[in-house]
């Protein structure tokens, strides 16, 4: 398990996976993920710090390979349930039609 957290990473950090595909750089930074900016187009990709293998001279390292880290579970963090407090990732969901805890009318999860 990593031990890298919020603290030891910044924006516009490069990151790259095991087998040195450059998977772009870091937009954002959580308490428990940060946000991978790829492409012109803006297309975004979600990383657990637990998926860092090292850090070095403003580069990130995974421990995945480019397909593993191409697996549709990275191309969208995590519901807010799994994010408590966390108001930008509630109006995010709400957006996207992911279940509402705070309100009983909204889709369900599934």
């Amino acid at each position: 398990m990593s031990d890298i957290t919020q603290q030891d990473l910044h924006k516009h950090m490069q990151v790259f996976t095991k087998d040195t595909y450059n998977l772009g750089h870091i937009s954002e930074l959580y308490e428990d993920s940060f946000q991978v900016h790829r492409g012109l187009v803006g297309k975004h990709i979600y990383m657990p710090y637990s998926v860092v293998a090292s850090v070095t001279n403003e580069q990130v390292h995974l421990t995945l390979s480019s397909t593993e880290a191409e697996e549709p579970r990275w191309h969208k963090r995590p519901d807010y349930e799994d994010h408590p407090g966390d108001p930008t990732q509630l109006m995010y969901d709400r957006e996207h039609g992911v279940h509402d805890p705070f309100n009983p009318g909204s889709p369900n999860k599934g």
